[in-house]
């Protein structure tokens, strides 16, 4: 089991919402009206997502500085933000059952390390791994590191997510996905992607150990 992190596990999109708002209004640009509005608009590579807010992302434009302020004004806030209902529930049912499980995070390794070790989860996770910078363009190239150097096969495992990129690194490296509605992306949006879809984190748990998923 891969699973990411913000937004799947960590309960971080009222805040993320709240931040990037926060940082809208400190460069003059149009805030977000509501989550739903969020939810439709995010999307990565980041810095796509930033060129669709209005920043500028040419060599001499502000995306930088933006995602540089994001990061301080999120570190300042995500202390206040735990973890989604039934994510301990779902990795202790996955770990009796005698699964092998990771986050792999489109999240600086350091960010990600300071996050994920205040819960503890180092009883059903066997490790976690961030990129090695702030701009989260994708994770596809440490989720094939890690295939590869754990020696598993892309087939047996399963991807769980809440975006639309989260669906492209699993079918990028031929593994199976499993989207969470909770997170980062509207339901509708994670639908149209063909993946099973959840409302709670105790179904993935579910689909896996029952069979749904089995190949």
């Amino acid at each position: 089991m891969v699973w990411d992190w913000n937004g799947t596990l960590f309960d971080d999109v009222a805040c993320s919402v709240e931040v990037a708002n926060q940082l809208l209004g400190e460069f003059g640009l149009r805030r977000f009206v509501g989550l739903d509005q969020y939810r439709a608009t995010f999307r990565f590579p980041i810095v796509d997502y930033y060129a669709d807010l209005g920043f500028d992302t040419g060599p001499d434009g502000n995306f930088v500085a933006a995602a540089h302020r994001y990061l301080e004004l999120y570190r300042a806030a995500a202390p206040r933000c735990g973890l989604h209902a039934g994510a301990t529930d779902a990795l202790a049912s996955l770990h009796a059952a005698g699964l092998r499980q990771v986050v792999i995070s489109a999240a600086e390794h350091s960010h990600l390390a300071a996050q994920v070790g205040p819960f503890g989860l180092d009883r059903w996770l066997d490790g976690f791994h961030g990129i090695d910078d702030i701009y989260a363009a994708s994770k596809e190239d440490l989720a094939r590191g890690w295939l590869a150097a754990e020696g598993v096969r892309a087939e047996r495992v399963v991807f769980v997510g809440d975006s639309e990129h989260d669906f492209e690194v699993a079918d990028a490296v031929g593994a199976r996905c499993v989207l969470f509605s909770g997170g980062h992306h509207a339901r509708p949006h994670l639908q149209s992607l063909g993946a099973p879809v959840v409302d709670d984190l105790t179904q993935v748990a579910e689909l896996v150990t029952g069979g749904v998923l089995s190949s």
